[in-house]
């Protein structure tokens, strides 16, 4: 019956082969898969790291051939082998407080700017000047006054106390031709047909949904307006 001796965690490993004796694992990070990395790390069976090699630029590794004849069927399994303790770097320590650029870094948390915009109001001006408008990244001195000088114009030319515009007179509507009426008639007739064909379905007891009950319930209204244009074509026409 098989059973599981352990587990081993062979991370970035492009290649992983038993030693001859069947008793190492060897896995390998190798280039040009992997350009970081690259090294041995060698295993017992039992889970023990029995051997580590860093290499920058590691193409290719395998074991020495040997026959299996020199490693005979064993009656116990071989004992364990003390392991290796392999270190990871501790990771930077990340610096307190809030975030400040490395040219900042060196003066006085007061004196160093917050943005973009004050790091450019300060390049141009001096100090800052606590209310004044913030200038864009890249702007000259002389581009800030022109921009001043424009938006001081605006202001001279646009009246203090201006009085709102009246609203404007609706415009009259144009003379309904004898075309446009026809039109008008023809487009109302065929809402008829389909208000008529709505009504028989209420009548033949379908459900009918609440526009298309309000569209049954306009019909005097397009009964009128159809009235209406007749009379009047029927005078134009005269």
């Amino acid at each position: 019956k098989l059973a599981k001796i352990c587990s081993i965690d062979a991370h970035g490993a492009s290649l992983c082969a038993w030693a001859p004796d069947g008793r190492y694992l060897m896995a390998a990070t190798l280039s040009p898969r992997l350009r970081v990395d690259n090294g041995i790390r060698i295993w017992h069976y039992s889970g023990a790291l029995v051997h580590s090699q860093p290499i920058d630029e590691l193409y290719y590794v395998e074991w020495r051939p040997a026959p299996p004849a020199r490693f005979p069927q064993r009656a116990a399994l071989s004992p364990v082998p003390p392991g290796i303790a392999v270190r990871s770097p501790a990771p930077p320590a990340k610096p307190a407080g809030a975030y400040r650029p490395p040219h900042a870094r060196s003066r006085p948390a007061a004196d160093s700017p917050r943005s973009l915009s004050d790091m450019a109001e300060r390049k141009v001006f001096g100090a800052a000047v606590p209310g004044a408008a913030r200038v864009p990244v890249g702007a000259s001195a002389e581009m800030v006054a022109k921009a001043a000088e424009k938006k001081r114009t605006r202001n001279r030319k646009k009246p203090k106390d201006a009085e709102p515009a009246p609203p404007a007179a609706p415009q009259p509507a144009e003379p309904l031709s004898e075309v446009d009426a026809l039109k008008r008639i023809r487009q109302l007739k065929k809402k008829l047909a389909q208000i008529d064909a709505l009504a028989a379905r209420r009548d033949a007891g379908d459900a009918l949904e609440v526009n298309q009950l309000a569209k049954i319930e306009s019909r005097p209204l397009i009964d009128a307006e159809i009235a209406a244009l007749a009379a009047k074509f029927s005078s134009l026409s005269a």
